[in-house]
């Protein structure tokens, strides 16, 4: 399985690689945030992981272009967040198959979140 993550940090993407290390799961890493649609064609992820962020796009703004393309909008994806909002949150929540996690969050309950969307994609989706 594949994941893709946009991710401004290297540290944070180093972690969240070895955090999914573990369960055999292929991780692709753009930093930058741009070529957002360009990444998903190339990579076919099982699960696209977006910090709140990533510069171009806001993280918000990588999900929307995501969710807005037909062919990619059923991907499952996670957006990470520092800050907790009700703004974010309420943007979020118009799109299906997305999670909103806010930092500092538990390895347990982030692997577990990439477990049940992974599980998910592989039984529902085409």
């Amino acid at each position: 399985m594949k994941v893709l993550v946009f991710e401004t940090s290297k540290d944070r993407a180093k972690l969240i690689s070895d955090l999914l290390d573990d369960y055999r799961y292929k991780i692709h890493i753009n930093y930058e945030g741009n070529e957002v649609l360009n990444n998903v064609q190339e990579v076919k992820p099982s699960l696209i992981i977006v910090n709140a962020s990533v510069r171009p796009d806001s993280g918000v703004g990588i999900v929307d272009k995501i969710k807005s393309d037909p062919r990619y909008s059923k991907i499952p994806m996670i957006l990470i967040s520092n800050f907790n909002s009700t703004e974010l949150t309420a943007k979020i929540k118009k799109y299906t198959n997305v999670d909103y996690l806010v930092e500092p969050f538990k390895i347990k309950n982030f692997r577990h979140i990439v477990e049940r969307w992974i599980n998910f994609r592989s039984l529902y989706v085409n």
